[in-house]
């Protein structure tokens, strides 16, 4: 059974940092069950009529197959690889370069995958693939959640997000995690900061920490959107402009008073500023 992979911006920050890291003309995510694979998520440089999302084939004649039965993690050269030529979707799709990674679940079973593909020659080197292994990590750790915590969000039937029943907007589920992006997290979440330089694939790999912690803190804002808007009665994007606006006066992170708030829903006794403690 595959993963379940709701459309968020956090999957959209995932993909884009694998698209800056392989560079190539398609970064997908693939889901998969016992017969099919399908292309769940594509991220494209480059128009590919056949790489769609959406788009359903038979799990053995896909690249994707012959990477979890054990073929190397990615090739320049598809067509002439062992393991690799043999994927009708080679010829059929004209892939040249193709690298995955698996996304597993809690229990390691594989239940996605992350990959890129070219139709010229691409070599992904060893420490790319290792930064490509830790944002499936970051898939499998925040993204699954999102249907299992109680933030339940995906995109409404209008085109914009929608939190629970109520269309909350394309901006409010971006903003939340461009706003954490851009602040600083609590001293020893963070990754520590360098002075000295970093490569290409170390400042990446610095991204990747980055957004690790960002997604995680951002469920619990978004937790915390989704109880100020029961208590005040307000949309999703204004509850969080609020919690924003609370947290920059008094000087506190967003994360931090998000906590509180959650806390406060099953416990009355935690303190909140007034603007966030009861209906308005």
């Amino acid at each position: 059974m595959s993963l379940p992979l709701p459309d968020h911006p956090a999957i959209d920050a995932v993909m884009s940092t694998a698209a800056s890291l392989l560079g190539m003309e398609i970064v997908f995510l693939g889901g998969l069950t016992e017969d099919s694979f399908t292309f769940e998520k594509v991220h494209a440089r480059a128009e590919w009529p056949e790489v769609v999302e959406g788009n359903t084939f038979d799990r053995s004649s896909s690249l994707c197959h012959r990477l979890l039965n054990g073929a190397a993690p990615t090739t320049a050269d598809a067509a002439g690889d062992d393991d690799y030529g043999l994927a009708p979707a080679t010829e059929a799709l004209g892939i040249t370069s193709y690298v995955g990674v698996p996304i597993r679940d809690g229990s390691g079973a594989v239940v996605a995958t992350l990959c890129g593909i070219d139709r010229s020659s691409v070599d992904v080197h060893p420490d790319t693939i290792a930064v490509l292994e830790q944002l499936a990590q970051v898939i499998a750790a925040h993204l699954g959640p999102l249907l299992s915590e109680g933030v339940v969000i995906r995109r409404s039937p209008e085109g914009g997000w929608a939190v629970g029943q109520e269309q909350a907007g394309d901006l409010t589920s971006a903003m939340v995690l461009a706003d954490l992006l851009a602040e600083d997290l609590s001293p020893g979440a963070r990754p520590p900061r360098t002075d000295a330089p970093l490569d290409e694939v170390g400042q990446l790999r610095m991204s990747v920490k980055q957004l690790e912690h960002a997604l995680a803190a951002r469920v619990v804002v978004e937790q915390a959107i989704g109880v100020l808007s029961e208590r005040q009665r307000s949309s999703p994007r204004q509850a969080f402009e609020r919690l924003r606006k609370v947290a920059r006066s008094r000087g506190r992170k967003v994360h931090d008073l998000s906590r509180e708030i959650v806390m406060s829903a099953t416990d009355p006794s935690v303190p909140l500023p007034p603007e966030l403690a009861g209906r308005r």
